[in-house]
């Protein structure tokens, strides 16, 4: 495909880098030239200076000859404007990313986007508040996904030591209802086999009936933790978002945002009920200590700065904090953050850039999972009438060793996979496989 990304900051970037590595023709448009020369130094893609709204500009980039525009600059009028236009010369998808909930709420008033040229808009800091309530949902989870309209989760899971399954091969478990279908290991993805042994400090990701989940004790033999708390550090779009989530969750836990910035603590005092509103710092331990912050409370840092949001992620578990999400936003600071302690980590580009994915692979993917590691994804598919999955049981089709089927979605009840199952046309199946492999599971799932 040929595809136009507006605007070259962090979003734009990470969406460019994995549409260029799956072989994509990228074409960057920015009025910085740095930021461009830098992004064409470490990827494979074309550059153009300029305003990406500008007819003008898009005429440049041969416009008419484009299938995907996506822009993604800091400025919603400017990513609206310049879908708008790129729809005028024909682009059959635009995708806008707009923040600013004025303009996708449910008000009568509003325009319809798609109306207007725009035909999908993303909202990152939504696409990370709806993750962080998913994970509130599942304590001790570091990461949940939905799959197949909600009826099947993917969980992560730390394994600590004193865990009952830590030191145990995966076939000792007698797993029926859940699949572990991958396993980070020394911050890579490698695929598990029934000998596997699951090692304590590895990040595993289980696959179930989501009504399965409610407890994970029955997997992990460790009691689920009840909170009585939600502590926010930082009362900006996503804090927002997550609010109005929690909201309409019953027997929602006390709430309470530690914003540093008094203007800021005034607008959320005027426009957020439900909570409280504390103006300090919540990088400093004086702070967290004169709030009571400890046992019993989720502490979830949304500060912007991975910096800060480390500081005062660090400082909640000194405090003896249980359940810590931490918003990073470079992959790289991942591993620290669990280093000091941190349970789950929110990275709202990487959410933005599973959206996009899903928009430039077959129309029979449905779901697109990519995994913080960047070196594996998780795909919820529909096998196609006389591809090759379907020709053939599971343990005749010689799959790659990175690539593993992880639960099949047969007439509405789900099937954990084993040698002898066969897939049929337009199940719904979830598959894990490691980045390079992904086109094989494409020819695996196509019929031509």
């Amino acid at each position: 495909m040929r595809i136009v990304i507006i605007g070259v900051g962090k979003v734009g970037f990470n969406i460019s880098k994995a549409l260029s590595e799956e072989g994509h023709d990228v074409i960057l448009i920015d009025k910085d030239p740095e930021v461009l020369n830098a992004a064409a130094n470490n990827l494979d893609v074309l550059t153009v200076v300029g305003n990406g709204a500008s007819a003008r500009t898009l005429e440049e980039v041969d416009i008419k000859s484009v299938d995907i525009i996506l822009a993604v600059t800091e400025n919603d009028e400017l990513n609206m404007i310049a879908c708008m236009t790129a729809k005028q010369c024909g682009v059959p998808m635009t995708v806008a990313r707009i923040r600013n909930s004025d303009y996708t709420s449910s008000h009568p008033y509003l325009l319809s986007y798609s109306k207007y040229g725009i035909d999908l808009i993303i909202n990152p800091e939504h696409l990370a508040a709806q993750e962080i309530f998913r994970l509130i949902e599942v304590p001790m989870a570091t990461d949940v996904e939905y799959f197949h309209d909600g009826k099947l989760s993917l969980i992560g899971l730390k394994i600590e030591e004193d865990l009952a399954i830590a030191g145990k091969r995966i076939c000792d478990l007698n797993l029926e209802r859940f699949t572990i279908v991958a396993i980070i290991r020394n911050e890579k993805a490698l695929i598990p086999r029934g000998n596997t042994m699951l090692l304590p400090k590895d990040k595993i990701f289980v696959l179930g009936e989501t009504g399965g989940f409610q407890n994970l004790s029955d997997l992990i033999k460790k009691k689920s933790p009840v909170f009585k708390r939600i502590i926010i550090a930082g009362g900006g779009l996503i804090s927002q978002y997550l609010l109005r989530l929690l909201r309409q969750k019953k027997n929602t836990p006390e709430i309470k945002i530690i914003e540093p910035q008094e203007e800021l603590c005034h607008t959320l005092a005027c426009e957020l009920e439900g909570c409280s509103i504390i103006c300090a710092d919540p990088t400093k331990k004086e702070v967290l200590e004169e709030e009571n912050v400890g046992v019993g409370d989720i502490f979830i840092s949304l500060l912007g700065s991975e910096n800060l949001n480390l500081v005062a992620c660090l400082l909640a578990r000194k405090q003896g904090v249980g359940e810590i999400i931490c918003e990073i936003g470079r992959e790289d600071y991942i591993p620290l953050g669990e280093t000091i302690g941190v349970t789950a980590t929110i990275t709202p580009r990487l959410l933005m850039t599973n959206t996009v994915l899903k928009l430039v692979r077959k129309s029979n993917i449905v779901n697109i999972n990519l995994l913080q590691t960047g070196d594996a994804e998780i795909i919820e598919v529909i096998p196609e009438k006389n591809s090759p999955v379907t020709q053939r049981k599971l343990r005749d089709l010689n799959l790659p060793l990175g690539i593993v089927i992880g639960a099949v979605i047969h007439e509405g009840k789900t099937i954990v996979p084993r040698g002898d199952t066969l897939i049929k046309p337009y199940d719904h199946v979830i598959v894990f496989a490691l980045k390079n492999l992904i086109s094989e599971v494409e020819k695996l799932f196509d019929n031509k």
